[in-house]
């Protein structure tokens, strides 16, 4: 492949896989101290800011299918930090609670997370972060 043309937009794509690697090693590494993985932190988040939702809705924020849930579940579960509980309305689906261990670790990780992520855009300018955000969810189809 020497001498290959690039695409349209390559190294634009390299740069964005490295910094998302460079960013998420680091979160990652924070929330090691409270021996959470990613996914398992912003399973938590998400319940703790929806309140109860059903295995696909947890999904469908997440962006992944509910089979992976369905583990990440399983360990969260397992941990006290997640409860399921039968539907009301429908018997096949479980609804998704967080317990008070969950909001707990929520409430202790959270604040750090946000400082964190704080600390490595300040690459960015303000503006710059605003406009990374809007080419971002132009890429992702969310403008």
């Amino acid at each position: 492949m020497h001498g290959a043309v690039k695409p349209h937009g390559f190294t634009a794509w390299l740069q964005l896989v490295r910094a998302y690697n460079f960013i998420e090693a680091r979160i990652s590494a924070d929330l090691r101290d409270d021996d959470l993985t990613l996914a398992q932190f912003d399973a938590l988040v998400a319940l703790a800011k929806r309140g109860a939702i059903s295995q696909q809705e947890l999904a469908d924020h997440l962006l992944v299918t509910k089979g992976n849930v369905v583990g990440l579940i399983d360990r969260l579960s397992a941990r006290g930090l997640v409860e399921r509980q039968a539907s009301e309305t429908d018997r096949r689906v479980n609804r998704l609670q967080i317990t008070p261990e969950g909001r707990a670790a929520v409430d202790r990780s959270l604040p750090r997370q946000l400082k964190l992520i704080a600390h490595l855009m300040t690459a960015l300018s303000p503006a710059e972060a605003a406009t990374l955000q809007d080419l971002l969810a132009r890429l992702s189809g969310a403008a």
